[in-house]
Order: structure tokens, then sequence, then C-alpha cells
């Protein structure tokens, strides 16, 4: 229980960071498939193992919880004092996480080509769509809750539970098109002061996130089953891409920059190797 609930953790820390993936957290950490079958056994007629599905969901969707709630504000502190080395430390994440993902998911299977320019030109796509990610100092004021609000809110929590699922593509980055990260990461930052916006925000956009699970772990599934070559050959350049648009162009890199960026891609990659010693 308690591996799962870190897995979780890790898993919604990812889902704060523009470019970062859940679902690529959910391979590093080999709980992927694990929780597509658990998500599928709830839904099936006749499955004997239903609660114990509904138990492991549970403790991946709580320790989710604490990751966002619990890493909001550190996230918000690493951008303001350290964004170049973050994103670095981000890259190594990602990139280390690609032999993982080869190994845990492809299992020797040959890779298709067209598909895995496709996924890659997805993640492509939404960075040249996306304004700066970089902007982790931006604390928006709170809107007024009103029924409009109310359903922003149902869909920004659907983007970030349906894209939790899919290892290479970032929810935060496609909140970031719709102009809504900023809000859904200060709202997460001040979850703990109990203020009735914020937590009726959050409630709604805890509707959409249970929505967007359910969604994306149906027509992924779906995907898996009948297309699985091309499938993961998708989900691999979604992988890949990830790892390359996170690097950050409008940076001057002086030295001790250099050496700083190195150390923190390569802590990145450590971490990547302590997880899925875990796993």
């Amino acid at each position: 229980m308690v591996k799962t609930i870190i897995g979780g953790i890790a898993v919604g820390i990812a889902n704060v960071i523009p470019g970062v993936s859940g679902g690529t957290m959910m391979v590093i950490l080999g709980i992927f498939n694990r929780v597509m079958d658990a998500i599928s056994g709830i839904f099936k007629r006749h499955n004997p193992d239903r609660m114990k599905d509904i138990l492991f969901l549970f403790q991946v969707l709580v320790g989710a919880a604490i990751g966002l709630v619990g890493f909001a504000k550190i996230i918000q502190f690493l951008f303001n004092h350290y964004p170049t080395q973050t994103y670095y430390w981000f890259i190594g994440l990602v990139a280390f996480s690609i032999p993982v993902f080869m190994k845990a998911e492809c299992k020797g299977e040959k890779i298709s080509w067209l598909p895995l320019m496709i996924g890659a030109a997805i993640v492509f796509v939404i960075k040249f769509l996306a304004p700066d990610a970089g902007s982790g100092n931006v604390n928006p004021a709170f809107p007024d809750i009103t029924l409009m609000h109310c359903l922003i809110m149902i869909l920004c929590g659907a983007v970030a539970g349906g894209t939790m699922l899919l290892p290479g593509v970032s929810g935060s980055m496609v909140l970031l098109i719709f102009g809504q990260y900023h809000l859904f990461k200060s709202y997460l930052a001040s979850v703990t002061t109990f203020q009735l916006d914020v937590l009726i925000s959050l409630f709604f956009m805890g509707i959409g996130i249970l929505l967007g699970i359910v969604i994306s772990a149906k027509l992924t599934g779906y995907f898996l089953k009948k297309y699985h070559r091309g499938t993961l050959s998708v989900i691999l350049g979604l992988i890949i891409a990830s790892s390359i648009v996170l690097i950050p162009l409008d940076v001057t890199y002086s030295f001790s920059t250099i050496v700083t960026c190195g150390g923190s891609l390569l802590f990145g990659g450590f971490l990547v190797y302590l997880l899925e010693k875990i796993a």
C-alpha cells in the first residue's frame, strides 16, 4: 500500500509540472498497466477482484492528491529561484524514462516509425501553441463562483485527469494552452487556506479529473488492445518529444549554468533509476 501511495505522489507531482507526464511516471514506477487494468476492471460485469481494483486506484488517487497539493508551492519556489536547473531535472526524468518504457512496455516489439512521428508531432504542436511554461510565478486572482466557472473547472479537471494516464502528454502543458494552468496551480497551492471559493473550484475540478481518467482509460485500453504496436509507438514518440521541448532555449549558458544543469539532468536520471528499482 505504501509503495502504491508513493507512486501516486510521484504521479501527482509530475502533473503539476508543465512538460512532464504523469503517465510517464507510471511507466517508470511499473504501475501503468496495473492502473489501466484496474480502471477497466471496475466496469467489468463479472469481476471478482473489483474491490481490490477500487482500493488500488483509491491509493493511487490519494497519493496523486498529496503530490499535487504538496508540490504546487515547491514547484513555484524552484521555478522562481532555479528555473533552468529545474527544467533540466525534468528533462532527466523524462529522457531516462525512455529505456524504462521500452523495456517495460515494448518488450522487444518493433517500433512503427509513422505512429512514433505522429506522437512526437503532437507534443511539438502543443508546445508551439502553449505560452511560456516557465513563468511559474504568476498568481492570478481567483474568479467569482459562477456556473460558467464551475464548467470550466470540470473541463480543466478532465484535461488533467485524462492526460494523467498518457505517457508523454503533459496535462499542465495542455492547461497552459487553455490559459488555465496558473489558476490551477494557485488553487492547489491555496487549498490549505480552506477558502470557500478555492474548495468549491477544486471540488468541480475533482469531478472533471474522475471523468477524464475514466474516458482516457477506456480509449487508451481500446487502442492498446486493437492497435498495440502502433499505440506504443505513438506513446514512445510523445515521451521522446517531451524531453526535447523542455530544453530552455532563451537562456545564457555560463560555465556554472552548464555544470549545474548537467548535474540536475543526471540527478533526474538517478531518480528514474531509483524509482525503477523500487518498482
